[in-house]
């Protein structure tokens, strides 16, 4: 019901894009088209217009380390039964998240990535996201998140509070219909490669969202890269997430 009621109150053109409709779409009139606050539109319209705001690999990690990620996941996720626990929320929609949240404290995210990946797939991992900022990240954050048609089917469009996010499909592409990651930049409406393994880089102004997820499961990690180890003191909570201060 959450989710069909963010539909409902999303713009048609809107909604069209998010069912996976992306052919002939002017992106500049899409993104003034978004719900989003006019900061975001602002840094959403310039990362649109570069040439270097997103980054994509298409073999970030193999099908094995996918499957130690799902499993780490399930057993992680709020509730086994569900996914989603009635108190977690995403602060996109405020719909369950049905994700399973990487550590939170300073060095359990890469500690977590570290020993299911290896330290040699850790740094493939965040090759792309350092090649956008130009250094390694110093801390991580992130989660690896569950899609379908009956849990989370969808993402709408939003920016991110960090300093570039890379997400890396986790799932077969045969597994699923539906359900690509979608991103405002480089002048166009990009979608990011289906193939299991493959990763979308790209700087935390980018507009992004993911489609309707139509039938299957598609799980994705998703990691938030920062420059600096205490990143959270250069954001402040607001109503609408995290900001840049």
């Amino acid at each position: 019901p959450l989710f069909a009621l963010s539909a409902s109150q999303t713009p048609k053109s809107v909604n069209r894009v998010l069912s996976g409709d992306i052919e002939r779409v002017d992106p500049k009139q899409l993104l003034h088209q978004l719900p989003l606050r006019p900061p975001d539109v602002k840094r959403a319209s310039a990362a649109l217009a570069a040439d270097d705001s997103y980054l994509f690999d298409d073999a970030v990690i193999s099908p094995e380390q996918a499957r130690k990620l799902i499993t780490y996941a399930k057993y992680r996720m709020p509730s086994a039964a569900s996914g989603a626990a009635a108190t977690e929320v995403d602060s996109v929609d405020g719909a369950p998240a049905y994700q399973a949240d990487l550590p939170s404290s300073a060095t359990g995210a890469a500690a977590a990535l570290q020993e299911l990946l290896g330290p040699d797939g850790y740094a493939r991992l965040l090759a792309p996201a350092a090649a956008l900022i130009g250094a390694t990240p110093r801390s991580i954050s992130g989660f690896i998140r569950k899609y379908s048609a009956t849990t989370r089917p969808r993402l709408p469009f939003h920016c991110d509070g960090c300093d570039a996010s890379i997400s890396v499909n986790l799932s077969e592409s045969d597994e699923y219909e539906g359900g690509d990651l979608i991103m405002l930049a480089g002048g166009a409406v990009r979608a990011a490669p289906r193939a299991l393994g493959a990763a979308a880089a790209h700087s935390a102004d980018v507009a992004h969202a993911v489609t309707d997820l139509k039938s299957g499961t598609r799980w994705s990690l998703v990691v938030f890269t920062h420059r600096h180890r205490n990143w959270r003191r250069s954001f402040r909570m607001t109503e609408n997430g995290l900001r840049r201060q």
